[in-house]
């Protein structure tokens, strides 16, 4: 008989799977994570096409990176998803300096930020590439 016990923090059960807690495997990543990407996508085209505006752009860009970066905290707090956890650090803080270029202590184009944006997407998935999918703490806690 297997015991389940009750994870104080978050009240579930913690014999569920990490799989059955991730939320990319829902329907909600589409607007948790693939809205944002679009987003990104859509406004660095359309500043590329010099039709938005550079400070415009960079709030665009910064909010969509905040939000995939909250996103990926929870989720990796919540299932341990790899890319989840790295991203659940990167992108907050991209978009901390997103916020510094945007109040002028930094000074790049939104290229270089998006550029940035898309390095650590990619070099967040390369675990998951090689099979690590999922970090589990090894005493189960």
């Amino acid at each position: 008989m297997q015991v389940s016990r009750r994870d104080g923090m978050s009240g579930r059960n913690s014999s569920s799977t990490p799989k059955s807690r991730d939320l990319v495997c829902t329907p909600a990543a589409l607007w948790i994570w693939c809205l944002p990407i679009g987003v990104v996508i859509f406004a660095t085209s359309v500043w590329n096409g010099h039709q938005l505006p550079t400070t415009l752009t960079g709030v665009i860009l910064t909010m969509a990176t905040a939000w995939m970066g909250v996103a990926c905290y929870l989720n990796g707090r919540s299932c341990g998803r790899t890319h989840c956890k790295i991203d659940g650090i990167l992108l907050p803080l991209l978009s901390l300096v997103g916020v510094l270029n945007l109040l002028g202590v930094t000074s790049f184009g939104w290229n270089v930020y998006s550029d940035a944006f898309w390095i650590i997407l990619f070099i967040s998935l390369v675990p998951e590439f090689f099979g690590m999918r999922y970090i589990t703490p090894k005493n189960g806690v």
